[in-house]
């Protein structure tokens, strides 16, 4: 792209798509098991009430999903190339789709680590739309930060990492190892 570096749409590219779906998904959920707990009854939620919920931390949503998705599949090549050198001096030999693989779910397990902060964080936001706490409504940017380290402190950064980083990793493993960006089709475009 002659505007942005494929490194930057990648990670824009998740960001947005990303933070629509997750946004309401994680925030849904949380909505549902406090509507649960307090004991309410269960309805079926009007669209105002799901685009609504998109809303909180959705700062730190677009953050996360640019850079734990994003990061990972921007840096699973690098990472391959790596790889394939310090195996390459060590003469031992690794086929491409397992290299891509191992590539990818180093990358997004660093990535998933790097941005851990940020998903805490955004769930703390999903938390406080939840219970009605107008302190930052409706985004919730800088107040869901001072309460999730008020009530985790440091580990706001690492807390829950493992079972996330399985997802995160996971995930850009498979789409480094598939090449996701490798169009054919598209190469005939390139001299326009």
């Amino acid at each position: 792209d002659k505007y942005v570096q494929p490194g930057v749409s990648t990670m824009l590219t998740f960001g947005f798509v990303g933070t629509v779906f997750q946004s309401l998904i994680y925030n849904s959920l949380i909505r549902d098991m406090y509507d649960i707990y307090r004991g309410e009854n269960k309805v079926a939620s009007p669209v105002q009430r799901k685009v609504a919920s998109i809303a909180p931390g959705i700062i730190w949503c677009f953050c996360r999903e640019c850079f734990s998705m994003g990061g990972g599949l921007y840096l699973g090549p690098t990472v391959k190339q790596i790889l394939q050198k310090q195996l390459q001096e060590r003469n031992i030999e690794m086929p491409e789709y397992p290299m891509r693989f191992l590539a990818g779910f180093l990358s997004g397990a660093c990535t998933a680590f790097a941005t851990q902060g940020f998903h805490n964080t955004t769930l703390m936001a999903g938390r406080m739309a939840a219970v009605g706490d107008s302190r930052g409504a409706p985004l919730y940017t800088m107040s869901s930060v001072a309460t999730a380290y008020r009530e985790m402190g440091f580990s706001m950064f690492y807390a829950n990492y493992p079972h996330r980083m399985v997802l995160i990793a996971g995930a850009v493993a498979l789409l480094n190892m598939v090449d996701i960006f490798h169009r054919p089709d598209l190469i005939a475009l390139k001299g326009l």
